[in-house]
Formats: structure tokens, sequence, C-alpha cells
């Protein structure tokens, strides 16, 4: 894509990466904190959020110095064509299964709650229509997709606040119950939910106003905080210490517990407004991954090669039904290698960057 002619706002920049750091993961961040360190472990997030941004801020940084460049011309400016390459395409692949995974998640969500008759294939192939179209429409498309989304969030959000009707203050009380320690140890869980920020050096030169991209990484970052505590505290009022570790997903059961008098089955309603939001994730992380395969291989006909991955998609569903189980397997294999991008990508680049820059000094001389 012509990284001169598509460009997104400062607005969009923010909510995209609020947008992809926001997904399945926040269904049961509840449950996993609680695991590790009890109903202290919200505290956690906030440090998980700093630690985000300071490495927001670093992608930043590195993107500065080849500020207006494709993601190819990007790394093999820092790397060199071979280990550019070669880095582009891991991160490709691992975006492409991330955003397969979330989606296949999403799709036992649905089946589990609302369409337990219907084949996961067939499910596939209705998710996939409208992921095909935002793909190739552009990041612009994709970036108003996430803009339009946002309200639903936000109303999402809201929603919940009519869970607290049954609650009781003292599950979280007293605030830090064991020490620091256990808080401490729980980061690198909440380190896991912040996943995405890499995608900033995709997003870089599409942005108008990169003169505000720090700005708006901290914006963003300081957004999803607030998010991730907001859901867990919620959830930690309403389920007792024992009870929140026993549930699978805690946000999806507590959607249940929200009633009015006209509106009856309200959490099927909510829960595909979930669905939407989680969307973002998925198609997202795949329109990177099919962007960095395209200019590796530097494909032309990028529609074509689109249905194609999403033929793709289709055959692997019918052929190898997915479950909770696996998904949760694949689930953790993005963990691991989202925390390993998220902090050796930055390393490597900058150690690339040194190099480089030795290596032109012993040629002047």
């Amino acid at each position: 894509m012509d990284v001169k002619k598509s460009k997104i706002t400062h607005y969009q920049f923010i909510l995209m990466i609020y947008g992809i750091q926001v997904g399945v993961g926040m269904l049961s961040l509840p449950r996993e904190l609680a695991a590790k360190s009890g109903t202290s472990s919200w505290i956690s997030i906030i440090f998980g959020g700093l630690i985000s941004t300071l490495i927001s801020i670093f992608y930043i940084k590195l993107r500065e110095k080849s500020p207006n460049t494709n993601f190819l011309s990007f790394f093999t400016f820092y790397l060199g064509k071979f280990l550019g390459s070669i880095v582009l395409l891991l991160l490709s692949i691992y975006f492409i299964f991330a955003g397969y995974v979330v989606l296949i998640r999403a799709i036992l969500y649905i089946q589990s709650y609302i369409l337990q008759e219907t084949s996961e294939y067939v499910l596939v192939i209705l998710f996939l229509v409208p992921t095909y179209q935002l793909i190739t429409g552009g990041v612009h498309i994709l970036a108003k997709y996430v803009e339009a989304i946002f309200p639903l969030a936000i109303f999402g959000q809201i929603m919940l606040l009519f869970t607290l009707k049954d609650t009781d203050i003292n599950f979280i009380l007293p605030i830090i119950k064991d020490g620091w320690l256990p808080i401490f140890k729980t980061i690198p869980t909440t380190a896991t939910s912040f996943l995405g920020v890499e995608l900033i050096l995709i997003y870089y030169p599409y942005l108008k106003t990169k003169e505000k991209a720090i700005k708006g990484v901290v914006i963003a970052n300081a957004m999803t905080t607030i998010t991730y505590v907001f859901v867990t505290i919620i959830c930690f009022v309403i389920y007792s210490p024992y009870e929140i570790s026993k549930i699978f997903e805690p946000v999806i059961d507590i959607l249940s517990v929200i009633e009015f008098q006209y509106v009856e089955r309200l959490d099927f309603i909510l829960f595909s407004l979930f669905l939407m939001i989680i969307s973002k994730t998925w198609v997202t992380y795949i329109w990177a991954g099919m962007t960095g395969v395209a200019e590796l291989f530097k494909i032309k006909r990028f529609t074509l090669f689109v249905l194609i991955l999403c033929i793709l998609f289709i055959i692997s569903t019918f052929l190898f039904i997915p479950t909770f189980t696996n998904t949760t397997q694949e689930l953790h294999i993005i963990t691991v290698g989202g925390l390993i991008i998220l902090i050796g990508v930055p390393i490597l680049l900058w150690i690339g960057g040194k190099v480089k820059n030795s290596l032109n000094k012993v040629k002047i001389n």
C-alpha cells in the first residue's frame, strides 16, 4: 500500500493502538490475575501499562529515524536486507497466526453462547466476508472501522456498571493483602494484555501528524490500562476470591447478571457488541501480517492474496475442528511469542542501529 496516499489521523492512531490491545485477553484477565496474586493483582495492571508505554515510546524513537518507509524498508534500514527480511517474515507469520487464533476464539464464543448448532467453518465464512473487505480496503478503511467501533467499547463498559447492584467491596480489601512481591510477580501476566504495541512500527508511516506520535501512544496505553483496571475491579467486587478463580471467562459471565424489565436476554446483545470490539484485534493482526508478506515478496494482486488466505482459513477450520482447549494452548504460544517480539525486536533494532552507525564511521575514517 502506498504510504504517501493512505493516511490516518492522530485520533485514529490512538484508537488503533487501543483496539489491538483490548481483545480476547480482557475476557479472562481477571481470573488469571486472581489465580496468581489474589484481588490485589489489579495494581499490577498499572505497572504493566507503564512498561508498555515506555516500550511504545522506544518504538516511536526507532521509527523516527526512518519515518516514511514501509514495513520492509524499515527493517532493512536497521538490519540489512537479509536479516531484515527474515525478521519481517517471522513477524508477519506471527501476526497472521495471532489474528487467526483470535478469530477462531471469537467464533467458539459465539457457538457456545448463541449458535450452538452452527458449524465452526460456517461461522468462519460469515466472519471472513467483512474481514476480507476491511483488509483489502487498506489502512484508512481499517482506521475508520476502528473509529466507528470505539463508541461500542465505551457503551459496553458503561453497561458493566449495571452489574454492581450485588457487589461486596470487602472482596478487594485490604488493597494490598500479601505485600508487593505477589503483585510484582503478576506484572508479566498483565504485560501480555498490552501486546499489539509492536504494530506501531507499521502504523507510524501512515500517521499524518508524526510529531504527536509519542503523545498518542501515551494516551492509547493509558486508555487500555484504565479499561483493564475498570473491568478487573468490577469482576473482583462481584465474585469472591474463590469464585473468580473457578470461572473460565468472568467478563462474559457477568453479562448474564444485567437485566432490564422490558428486555430479555440482554447478555446476547452485549455479547455481540463485545465480539465487534474483539473483531478489531483479528482484523488488524491479519492485515499487518498480510501487508508484511506482500511487501516482502512484492505481491501485486493483494486482494487475490487475501482471498487465498481466507480460503485456507476455511479449509483449516473444516479439517481441524477448533476447541477451547486447542485455542487456549495457541493463545499461550501467541503470548510467549508476543513477549519475545515486544522486548526482543526493539533490542535487535537498537543493536542493528548501533552496528550500522559504527560501520558508517569506519567507512568515513
